[in-house]
């Protein structure tokens, strides 16, 4: 089971962002929450409701912790997902951020599923429906972890998947034949092409490649190529809603 404890609604004392305080049934409000994973690491992060109760949701995670956290995903991109209509949850990964635990457990072993697993379980109590997961550069190993794993534990099973530039640190505890045949897209620069062309020879159907010859590492693309945003939308829109 995954305990959510917060702070009351408002202002912190240190004048920093409201903190949003999970209701259940898709009243918890715009702000900060903090959640604890089922191996007691707790963790915070960045939601903001969909306008429709159980409307689908995007659970976000980050590139490589310590040195990287929420803040990779911008503002803009998460508020294009709303407005197409997506509860969005950017989650600080173990180590991270305003999380607490080892960076390292994030992406080495068994652990860092269950920071994926405690984001997937507020989207859904709160009401939310299918579940979106993108991952940035070594976040695409908690992606792939969690999508592995998820369905045997009674957890929500995402939908769509989507990898910024993924590598062999993607498949560090879970092969990518493992993964759930769902939509999933691939997005990575010319430089950094060789992993994601190589899961081409898993022949999924469903599977999208994006390949931006001057573009750049995990959530760096937003910023390199202007037309990545818009891409990406379009893709999470496609993939959760068959439109």
């Amino acid at each position: 089971m995954i305990w959510l404890f917060v702070a009351c609604s408002g202002p912190d004392s240190a004048g920093g962002p409201a903190v949003a305080e999970p209701t259940g049934g898709c009243g918890t409000p715009e702000g900060v929450i903090t959640l604890t994973t089922r191996d007691g690491v707790t963790l915070e992060g960045d939601f903001r409701p969909a306008a429709t109760c159980g409307a689908g949701a995007v659970l976000l995670l980050h590139m490589i912790p310590p040195s990287n956290d929420r803040t990779n995903w911008p503002r803009s991109f998460q508020n294009a997902l709303v407005e197409a209509g997506f509860a969005v949850l950017a989650l600080d990964r173990r180590g991270a951020g305003g999380s607490a635990g080892t960076a390292e457990d994030a992406y080495l072993g068994p652990l860092g599923k269950f920071d994926a697993q405690a984001g997937a379980l507020f989207l859904r109590d709160e009401g939310y429906g299918p579940l979106t997961l993108l991952g940035a550069s070594n976040g695409t190993t908690t992606v792939v972890d969690y999508a592995g794993w998820a369905r045997g534990e009674g957890s929500p099973v995402p939908v769509a998947l989507g990898f910024l530039t993924g590598g062999t640190y993607t498949e560090n505890q879970t092969a990518m034949s493992r993964v759930p045949d769902v939509p999933s897209v691939f997005t990575y620069s010319t430089a950094e092409r060789a992993w994601s062309e190589e899961q081409r020879g898993l022949s999924r159907a469903d599977w999208t490649f994006l390949e931006y010859p001057d573009g750049d590492h995990g959530t760096r693309m937003f910023d390199a190529v202007p037309s990545f945003q818009e891409d990406l939308v379009g893709f999470v829109t496609t993939a959760a809603t068959g439109n």
